[in-house]
């Protein structure tokens, strides 16, 4: 029987939300939450014998202690595999579980499984390290994950070879292996385009990626009579970080107003997790260019700048949730007669 010990953060360890996203590690012994209908999937061949815990916040915040603290664990019981989440469309949850999985890996040789959703961040972060299932959106696919994931499980922790990606029911990890086929390329060139042009099903051997095309906006016709405004991802917020921006996987989006010439070193400190902050420190307007513009805005090549500025963090921040706050910010500033932004980036 196939060993596992799971991994599941604060919510689904059935603890609460984000009130309680800052729990440390814990230990549970058996299934808990999703484990107990994972448990059933695994039927006789698999058994949960522990399931480890922590708050999204802590995770990332802590993650020497959190990581430190779950290996321990797992060097303990010696499991055959370790299985994480699904974490679905959660950034932070995803980010976590790959985290895990990842050093699970490196530092005892153990292989794991974890089950993402399509906009999840851990997917490009972590895909080449561990085995990742793709999984729905949100947990309503969770009856349709755990098969999927206790498959994967069962066979890694058997260690029994596994074969191409679209087969076995995980992503492809970047990697290709040589493998010999009844036809040549040639031939399978051939049959691939004979069956699309007559409409038959077929599967290409090389998938392209696809990226949304946004169309460019028109022209500010003339810029002395517009109204711009400030817009960065790259975490600069008033010290002490009022409302709370995350460094990471942001969920939010704040604004704050704008007074005199320029942003003052130390009344203003970056809270971003992607890039070194040294230097926006000791100048925020290497980020958020209030000087520049302020002096763009006494040449009269400026109508006017906005009164606030506003901003996000750009790191790890999954494709959907971006979307939800580009249109939210978009939004907010034509509400105000905004007809221009600048966007900064790290």
């Amino acid at each position: 029987m196939v060993t596992i010990v799971h991994f599941i953060n604060q919510f689904f360890a059935g603890f609460g939300g984000e009130e309680k996203a800052d729990m440390p590690v814990g230990f549970i012994e058996g299934p808990k939450g999703p484990g107990t209908a994972l448990s059933q999937v695994l039927a006789e061949q698999g058994r949960i014998i522990a399931t480890i815990y922590a708050g999204d916040n802590f995770s990332h915040e802590h993650s020497e202690v959190f990581l430190n603290e779950a290996l321990a664990h797992i060097r303990r019981l010696k499991p055959d595999v370790v299985v994480a989440g699904p974490a679905f469309n959660s950034g932070r949850y995803g980010m976590a579980c790959g985290m895990l999985l990842k050093a699970v890996e490196d530092e005892l040789g153990i292989p794991g499984v974890t089950g993402l959703g399509p906009d999840n961040p851990g997917i490009d972060s972590f895909r080449k390290f561990c085995w990742i299932v793709p999984v729905g959106r949100s947990a309503a696919g969770m009856r349709a994950a755990l098969p999927e994931m206790a498959k994967l499980a069962l066979k890694l922790g058997r260690k029994e070879a596994l074969g191409p990606a679209s087969p076995e029911g995980y992503l492809p990890r970047g990697f290709r292996l040589n493998v010999k086929v009844d036809k040549n390329a040639a031939v399978r060139a051939v049959d691939m385009a004979l069956a699309r042009l007559s409409g038959s099903t077929w599967e290409t051997e090389l998938k392209r990626v696809k990226f949304e095309e946004v169309p460019p906006p028109a022209p500010i016709n003339d810029l002395s009579c517009a109204t711009i405004a400030m817009v960065t991802e790259g975490g600069v917020v008033p010290v002490g970080n009022p409302d709370r921006l995350e460094t990471r996987n942001a969920t939010k989006w704040c604004h704050y107003p704008i007074n005199g010439d320029d942003l003052q070193q130390g009344e203003y400190e970056v809270w971003h997790g992607g890039y070194i902050s040294t230097w926006v420190n000791q100048d925020p307007d290497r980020n958020v260019p209030l000087d520049a513009l302020r002096s763009l805005e006494k040449e009269k090549f400026i109508g006017e700048l906005y009164g606030e500025y506003l901003v996000t963090t750009g790191n790890m921040t999954n494709v959907s949730t971006c979307q939800n706050l580009g249109r939210e910010m978009g939004g907010y500033l034509k509400s105000r007669g905004v007809t221009g932004v600048i966007l900064t980036a790290t």
